[in-house]
């Protein structure tokens, strides 16, 4: 055995028997030298068989059976090592000792001892390590293995058990489990390293044999931190003050998060999570503190609400945010702040000096002080410099100064100051009464003008009568009126423009001046007048509509011959009712002038002689007086008689007299004297033909010159008829002749004639040969005229005569041939002083045989019409020398139009002449020698006589000419002019009108010899705007000759014609937030009158009350006014108007104003609470919250709407905000007692109101009550004093009030019962009666009833067992009368809570009462061990669910047949864990916010709950750091506290419509945090903030110019809108320009917006149209072109050049030789304006033209014998 003692024999080992020595030596196996060998004698030992041996002892010192379980050792006699094993095998070695006789020889031999060794339990368990020491992560899950424990046991055969004995702390017991078998250490719980960070354990190790031994060891558990802790603010909310004024880095407060981790984990960054609106703060990561970061502003926020994030430095990071409400405030030392940048009043100008205007506010920390420090002009305004109220101090006037720009400072009491500016408007009153412009007005009418007419001023325009005024608006409209009562009866004035019409017919024969005045007023409040009238004057134009009348049907008188050229016969008087031009008359003879003996005076009337010749005793004049319009005729009876009877005689048969030419003296000529009168009877003398330049004394006789000078080449000689006649004018009268001779005087030079000279003279000629010629002439007479010459210079060889014939005066040399002399005549006449001339003349020295013509100079004269190849002249020259004279034409006949038989020398015509081209040819024709070639020249002057070949030519292709159509009868439009290139009557020429289709000329009338156009017919503009008239020109040749021209009248417009709107009314619709200057509609006019283009005036005249609009005078664009209220009516009826000038016309524009979205619904009250009783129908109305919203239309209809989850479904809301249910509710039911429903109302603009309804069900008795126990078992003494408690019976009703109100009864079979026991009605508690003694062992079974006070009651029974025993007998008994356990939700099922125990002397089983109720343990949450009374859970337990429990613990026993029962109860308080996440009320959240918000704009309240309690049902809320979007953290915000959703920034709904925003909800657990997620989908509803745009700036279309109106499309307008409100892309069009007359419309048409034509279009007269387009949506507007192209129609003919051509062409024209062209031009264009030409008429088949060039070509010979003019062809141009 292993514990032997050492010495022990372990056995003997025998040999046999030898000689030798042997020797026992352990040579293996014994590696511990534990065994030895005992060398012994064989007598010790017995060996089998009897057989003797040597023996060897094995002994052993100690042995450790544990050291050695599987090794053997072999014995061998030396024992060399020790083995620790329960069975050891030695190897021996025996040796014997041979001996020899040189040596000793050993001989061995071996053999193995094999030793099993006994174990006994003699050695405790050993652990592997004296200490364990092991890391563990705090997060490390339950049941992970975090150390195996080792141990050994020496001894044999012997299991270990770990076991966990113990701990320094108990808590660390709960936190680990030990694997009994396999050492194996696991984590029982999750770890905290905050809470204990080590745990020291004791672990006992034992083996399982007698005895046992045992072992212990230290195990240390260090728990390692993780991040398992999120930071925690440790005064949230914070709350700090900054003043506005603060320095960028100033510190404002420090935030403190704290970790419960430690290290890196509890390393805490600070952040700004949201609110920081224009990154105003910055936060310190490290020390927490918030510092400004930019420049704060109080008027645009001041608040902020800061969401800190404080995130640990833990992986992963957790985080928790805190608010911190930061208030911006003034500073001491901050500049006051206006509460606005600039402010604005209106004050009455009348207001009296002191009135209030405003008040101006500014804050700061101390008090502030005002004053005015600019803009004040004249002082006119005060501020009290301590209020900041603004007064007026002196009177105001709007007229001077409309409004007025103050700057206003306010100075705080440290001196800082800071300035605003306030705009005050001075509303205008009517203190201004109307002043007319002018005191006088004139104006004129013609008499036929029609009814109604516009009075006219002398420039033609119509006659307005003007005043102003200085007020505005309603104040400065006028109405002018006419006072006089009969000026009413001929002319009317509108009151609103004043102009002046005629009301009936005028007539200016019978009143021609009308004078009367007008009076003006405003239409102000009181109504003030002008202070003095204006005069106004008409008078009335006179017109031609009277015929001129003689002052006698016939006239006689007698002519007394002889008579002269010259001699007035009569005159005859005409008069004409009418006045100026229209009664000038002109005279003529129509009849009766036979011999054209009469000539008449066309102005005067006076009747004189023309010719003297055979005159007859008697004529019968018919005379015509005209007036240009009308005539009238006269007859004049002369008679011609001899003056046989008078007794008067001059003193002479005749008078001659004489008077200096070019003299302008006075002087008389002739005193002419008469007898045979009587004494002092006077005589009275007349010229009979007078002349300006001569005059007579009436009653001397005298005739003188008046000093006219005379010019006698014009006329030398006067023959005057002078008349005396006695005073009673009887017919005695007596004629004389008295000429006047006008003497001459030197006033004209000589002037050389038949120029130019040359001559020729032979070489050999002889001295005093006549050479040359010259003629000179002189248009004075005798002396003057007489002319002489001579040589300017003296020439040796040439001479001239007085008489001018040059001569040969020497003879010349013969080198001198060919030579030629130049000679100077001078011709001078002889008067004084002397005049004179001088000509030069070529002389050429020939030879003999030079040709020498017969004339110097030949001149003939033929008509240029003369016949082709007619002889014309014949020249002749003599050659003493040749033979033979040749004739050329050598110069002078460019045109090849003559020539010569050149034997001959007669000169023929060849080509057609035309007088108008070449007048007159100077042929030089040359005689040449045809032997010696030698030649001489000669001219031949060609003088051609002028035929009617040439139509008059007017001096224009085209005439034009304006007249305006308000011209009177008989008013010149212009004057026609015409030449004829032909001379004399050929050239003399008078104009006719052509009647033409449109009877344009019956408009007109032309003065027949002066070509002036007069007005026939008063002229409108608006019917005929141009007349085209044919007028012709004809000469006075025979035949004659005739052209036509075209004169084109313009009849320019008068405003004649009233304005019209191109609708009677217009609808428009504005926004409310629409700005100043936004364009509302156009109000479009037009005028008939095209001279009211561009002028036309609008302006509003009523409904603008408030000036809210404005409209533009020049275009009618009606926009928002600068003077427009923040609150506009949602109607507007604007009578507005246009006016001419002279005209005025309204309409009615109806303005609806779409309420802008200025008030969020709002509930009256933000929480209601209603109460509803259970079990209600559906459908029954819970509630009515009605919210309100302030704004108007759209913006103030209202939905509601349920936000909550639960609420929804199940409550309904209609539009009205009623509150229906949509499901019964039960009261009992935990979660509908109490039913929040958040209610949200919306307007139509998308802007909410929230509020919270509490819906708290009411009662009704729908429960019975429920017993705590499903029956009740109780022991009683029989020896206990009456009124005893017997036992408690409990029972509940979920009802609550009175019909949760129970009273318990007993209800038994037996009387005894009742008898023996009673109950208490209230508490349930069970009493006794009577004394019980003698009822022992007897049992009692009855009924409670528990009955609830409702109507109708509702009761249940239970049942009750009472057994009556004796005193002595025991009956269990507990040791407390109650037990209390408090034990957390997560406790592990099975676990034991405790061991409840009754005493008593006989066994006692334990059972727990079955309950009713959860809380009563119905569901078998607990369990009791029936032996050992030991309280276990036996399932899970909810504290959101059952927060309490009571059991009631049955002991019970056997006693003598029947039991023995105590009972005892048991509260169980479930301790809340942090087992719930937050539930949102609803997700997701359906919200919406509208664009354009400030920030800080609430979106939705976000709610959670927490069925947990404590800090653990606490909620705060966050944004989730992992959102879709990353700019989320940058728009919102939430209130941590409230859950309140707000805007950062602006939201833009065009950059983004929809926000899907995670919001957390994380509760506050001491040790985990749970979080839940909701989503929050936000809808950003529209506003109309953006402009609609034209798909295109420029719009390009077409329409032909023949489209009747209403035409089709030209383009089709589109805009588009980044809104998406259909409300906010509505849009509406209008043309603003570039349709001044409103030829355009623009219309909505099958969903389209079409511009298209309106009125007729000429491309003729515009070819192309800009229209502006305005599109509007209400709030903004959009501009856009639409480029209109008018295509051309054929709508214009071709008009020719000429309206005749003529054109003269030789009789043997070659065929196919151009003879005309010609041309046309055609308004229209392309191939509309493409002509093409064709012959038509008599002799067309003749000729033929080009169709495309105009080009007119002969196609044969015409021959003049047969046809000398052509009958005018008719040229057709087509296009």
């Amino acid at each position: 055995m292993e514990s032997d003692p050492v010495a022990h024999m372990v056995g003997v080992i025998t040999t046999e028997m030898s000689d030798t020595p042997v020797w026992f030596e352990i040579t293996e196996g014994d590696t511990g030298e534990v065994f030895y060998v005992v060398q012994m004698a064989c007598d010790l030992n017995c060996t089998a068989e009897g057989r003797s041996a040597v023996m060897g002892s094995l002994c052993c010192p100690w042995l450790d059976s544990e050291k050695s379980t599987t090794s053997c050792i072999t014995l061998r006699l030396t024992l060399t090592q020790i083995f620790t094993t329960s069975c050891i095998t030695l190897r021996l070695t025996l040796t014997q000792i041979f001996t020899t006789l040189t040596s000793t020889i050993p001989l061995p031999s071996f053999h193995q001892v094999l030793i099993r060794v006994i174990d006994t339990n003699n050695h405790r368990p050993q652990f592997s390590q004296p200490r364990y020491e092991v890391v563990v992560a705090e997060d490390t899950p339950p049941e992970t293995e975090v150390l195996r424990i080792g141990a050994t046991d020496e001894d044999d055969k012997n299991k270990l058990t770990f076991t966990l004995l113990s701990s320094t702390d108990p808590f660390s017991l709960k936190k680990f489990r030990l694997d009994p078998g396999t050492g194996a250490l696991y984590t029982a719980e999750r770890l905290d390293h905050e809470t204990m960070r080590r745990h020291t354990l004791t672990v006992m190790v034992r083996d399982q044999d007698i005895p046992v031994k045992r072992n212990l060891v230290r195990v240390i558990v260090d728990v390692a931190d993780t991040n398992d802790n999120a930071p925690w603010f440790a005064g949230s909310p914070y709350s700090g003050r900054v003043f506005e004024s603060a320095a960028l880095g100033s510190a404002v407060l420090q935030v403190t998060a704290l970790d419960k981790d430690k290290g890196q984990n509890a390393e805490v960054i600070y952040s700004i999570e949201s609110g920081n609106v224009a990154n105003s703060f910055a936060i310190d990561p490290v020390l927490g503190t918030v510092t400004v970061a930019k420049e704060l502003d109080r008027s645009s926020n001041n608040q902020f609400e800061l969401a800190v994030k404080a995130t640990d430095k833990g992986t992963p990071s957790l985080t928790a945010t805190a608010t911190v409400h930061i208030a911006v405030t003034v500073s001491d030392n901050a500049t006051p702040r206006f509460t606005a940048k600039e402010f604005s009043a209106e004050v009455s100008e009348l207001a009296l000096p002191g009135s209030f205007v405003t008040m101006i506010t500014a804050t700061s920390q101390s008090s502030v002080f005002y004053q005015i420090k600019g803009g004040n002009t004249d002082g006119a305004f005060d501020v009290n410099p301590n209020s900041g109220v603004v007064v007026t101090s002196r009177a105001l006037d709007n007229e001077m100064t409309p409004e007025y720009r103050l700057t206003i400072q306010g100075t705080n009491m440290a001196g800082l100051a800071s300035n605003t500016t306030l705009l005050i408007h001075l509303k205008d009153e009517n203190d201004n009464a109307p002043i007319f412009l002018q005191p006088e007005f004139t104006g004129m009418i013609s008499e036929l003008a029609p009814i109604n007419s516009v009075v006219l001023t002398r420039e033609n325009t119509p006659l307005v009568i003007r005043a102003s005024d200085a007020d505005r608006d309603a104040n400065a409209m006028l109405v002018y009126q006419i006072v006089e009562p009969f000026a009413h009866n001929y002319f009317a004035i509108d009151s609103s423009t004043g102009a002046i019409r005629m009301t009936t017919t005028l007539d200016y024969e019978q009143r021609s001046v009308f004078r009367f005045t007008i009076q003006v007023h405003d239409l102000g409040i009181p109504r003030l007048f002008a202070e003095t009238a204006a005069n106004v004057t008409v008078e009335v134009i006179d017109v031609n509509d009277c015929s001129p009348q003689f002052s006698q049907e016939l006239y006689e008188t007698s002519v007394i011959v002889p008579t002269y050229k010259g001699v007035e016969v009569i005159k005859v008087n005409a008069s004409d009712a009418d006045s100026g031009p229209n009664s000038k008359l002109f005279f003529s003879i129509s009849e009766g002038n036979i011999g054209e003996k009469f000539k008449m005076d066309s102005n005067t009337g006076i009747i004189t002689i023309q010719n003297v010749t055979q005159l007859r005793s008697r004529y019968e004049l018919r005379v015509r007086v005209s007036d240009g319009r009308f005539a009238n005729t006269a007859s004049i009876k002369i008679n011609i008689r001899e003056n046989k009877e008078s007794s008067l005689k001059f003193t002479r048969d005749s008078y001659k007299a004489y008077v200096k030419e070019n003299s302008s003296e006075k002087k008389t000529l002739a005193v002419i004297a008469a007898v045979g009168n009587h004494i002092n009877e006077p005589l009275f003398y007349t010229v009979l033909n007078p002349d300006k330049r001569f005059q007579i004394s009436r009653t001397s006789g005298v005739l003188s010159t008046t000093g006219i000078p005379f010019d006698r080449e014009a006329q030398d000689t006067f023959d005057l008829v002078v008349e005396v006649t006695r005073e009673d004018a009887s017919a005695e009268v007596a004629h004389i002749l008295v000429t006047v001779i006008v003497e001459d005087v030197n006033d004209n030079q000589p002037m050389f004639v038949n120029l130019p000279y040359q001559a020729l003279v032979q070489v050999d000629a002889e001295e005093g040969q006549a050479i040359r010629q010259v003629t000179a002439v002189d248009g004075d007479v005798g002396q003057n005229a007489e002319i002489h010459y001579h040589l300017k210079e003296h020439h040796k060889h040439f001479q001239i005569s007085p008489s001018g014939e040059i001569s040969l005066k020497q003879q010349l040399d013969k080198d001198s041939l060919n030579s030629e002399f130049v000679i100077n005549v001078v011709a001078k006449d002889a008067g004084e002083p002397a005049l004179s001339a001088e000509v030069e003349v070529p002389i050429t020295i020939v030879n003999k045989a030079m040709p020498v013509f017969e004339k110097a100079f030949y001149s003939i004269e033929i008509p240029e019409n003369i016949q082709l190849h007619t002889p014309v002249v014949h020249v002749q020259a003599t050659d003493s020398e040749g033979p033979k004279i040749v004739y050329t034409i050598s110069e002078g006949d460019a045109f090849s139009q003559f020539s010569i038989n050149f034997n001959t020398g007669v000169v023929h015509v060849i080509q057609p002449l035309d007088f108008e081209a070449h007048p007159a040819y100077k042929l030089s024709v040359r005689a040449t020698d045809s032997l010696t070639g030698a030649h001489a020249d000669v001219f031949v002057d060609i003088i051609l006589e002028d035929v009617n070949d040439n139509p008059p030519v007017f001096q224009l292709k085209s005439y034009n000419a304006n007249v305006s159509e308000a011209s009177f009868i008989g008013t010149a439009v212009l004057q026609v002019a015409a030449t004829d290139s032909d001379t004399g009557n050929n050239k003399m020429l008078f104009y006719q009108l052509v009647e033409d289709k449109e009877k344009s000329s019956d408009y007109f009338s032309i003065d027949r010899d002066l070509g002036i156009i007069w007005t026939a017919r008063m002229l409108d503009q608006e019917e005929k705007q141009q007349h085209k008239l044919t007028v012709r020109a004809v000469d006075g040749g025979v035949p004659a000759l005739s052209s036509d021209v075209t004169v084109t009248i313009d009849v320019t417009d008068l405003n004649d014609n009233a304005p019209v709107f191109t609708e009677r009314s217009y609808k428009a619709t504005v926004s409310e937030l629409a700005p100043r200057d936004y364009f509302v509609t156009h109000a479009q006019a037009s005028d008939a009158d095209s001279s009211d283009t561009g002028r036309l005036e609008f302006s509003i005249l009523s409904g603008n009350k408030d000036q809210n609009f404005a409209m533009d005078k020049n275009t009618g664009a009606i926009v928002i006014s600068n003077h427009r209220k923040l609150q506009m009516e949602p109607l507007y009826n604007l009578n507005v108007s246009v006016s001419d000038g002279v005209f005025r016309t309204s309409a009615m524009v109806k303005v609806t104003v779409n309420g802008a979205n200025f008030h969020n619904p709002t509930f009256p009250q933000l929480d209601y609470v209603v109460e509803l009783t259970e079990n209600s129908p559906v459908g029954t109305l819970v509630a009515e919250a009605k919210a309100t919203d302030k704004d108007a239309g759209t913006y103030g209809s209202l939905t509601y709407h349920i936000v909550n989850d639960f609420a929804k479904d199940k409550f309904s809301v209609n539009e009205n905000g009623e509150i229906f249910t949509l499901e019964i509710l039960d009261r009992e039911n935990a979660i509908e007692k109490v039913i929040p429903i958040s209610l949200m109302a919306k307007d139509g603009g998308g802007k909410v109101g929230f509020c919270i309804i509490n819906v708290i069900l009411t009662d009704i008795n729908d429960n019975a009550p429920q017993f705590r126990a499903v029956e009740y078992k109780a022991n009683v003494a029989s020896d206990v004093p009456r009124g005893t408690t017997v036992v408690k019976i409990a029972a509940s009703d979920m009802d609550e009030g009175s019909n949760a109100d129970i009273a318990y009864t007993i209800e038994a079979d037996v009387e005894n019962v009742e008898e023996n026991f009673e109950i208490h009605p209230f508490s349930g508690v069970i009493v006794t009666k009577e004394s019980l003694i003698g009822l022992e062992n007897n049992l009692y079974a009855f009924y409670v009833r528990a009955k609830d006070a409702g109507s109708p009651s509702k009761q249940s029974v239970v049942r009750v067992y009472i057994r009556i025993v004796a005193p002595e007998v025991p009956v269990p008994k507990f040791a407390e009368p109650h037990y209390r356990f408090t034990i957390a939700e997560d406790m592990p099922i099975g676990t034991d809570i405790d061991v409840i125990q009754a005493e008593s002397e006989q066994p006692v089983f334990y059972s727990l009462v079955k309950g009713n109720t959860p809380e009563s343990n119905q569901n078998e949450v607990f369990v009791v061990d029936r032996d050992t009374g030991a309280l276990k859970l036996e399932k899970s337990m909810d504290h959101e669910t059952t927060k309490w429990y009571q059991l009631t613990l049955q002991a019970q026993s056997q006693q003598e047949g029947y039991e023995t029962v105590a009972f005892v109860n048991i509260n169980i308080q479930v301790k809340d864990l942090n087992d719930n996440k937050p539930v949102f009320e609803s997700d997701p959240y359906e919200a919406v916010v509208v664009e354009n918000l400030p920030d800080g704009t609430p979106v939705i309240q976000v709610k959670a709950t927490d069925q947990d309690s404590g800090t653990n049902g606490q909620v705060i809320y966050s944004l989730d750091p992992k959102q879709t979007l990353a700019e989320i953290s940058e728009l919102f915000a939430i209130n941590s506290e409230t859950g309140w959703v707000t805007t950062l920034k602006e939201l833009d709904r065009e950059k983004t419509s929809k926000y899907s925003i995670a919001v957390l909800a994380t509760d506050r657990g001491d040790k985990v945090q749970l979080v839940t997620s909701a989503t929050v989908k936000v809808t950003v509803a529209d506003v109309n903030d953006n402009p609609p745009r034209f798909t295109a700036e420029i719009y390009k279309g077409t329409v032909s110019e023949d489209d009747r109106p209403p035409s089709g499309v030209i383009a089709i307008l589109s805009t588009t809108d980044a809104d998406t409100e259909e409300i906010n892309k509505q849009v509406n069009y209008f043309i603003t320009g570039g349709d001044p007359l409103g030829q355009f419309a623009i219309e909505h048409l099958q969903n389209e917006w079409k511009v298209s034509v309106r009125k007729p279009l000429d491309r003729e007269e515009r070819d192309s149209y800009l229209l502006n387009i305005t599109a509007t949506d209400g709030t903004f507007a959009a501009k856009a072109v639409v480029e209109v192209k008018v295509l051309d129609a054929n709508d214009n003919s071709p008009v020719c050049e000429k309206s005749l051509y003529i054109e003269r062409v030789p009789e043997d024209v070659p065929a196919g030789r151009l003879i005309l062209q010609v041309s046309a031009t055609d308004a229209d264009i392309r191939s509309n304006a493409h002509i093409s030409y064709e012959l038509q008429g008599p002799g067309a088949e003749l000729f033929t033209i080009d169709p495309d060039t105009g080009v007119c070509v002969g196609l044969s010979v015409c021959l003049f014998s047969c046809l000398s003019v052509f009958t005018p062809q008719h040229t057709r141009c087509v296009d």
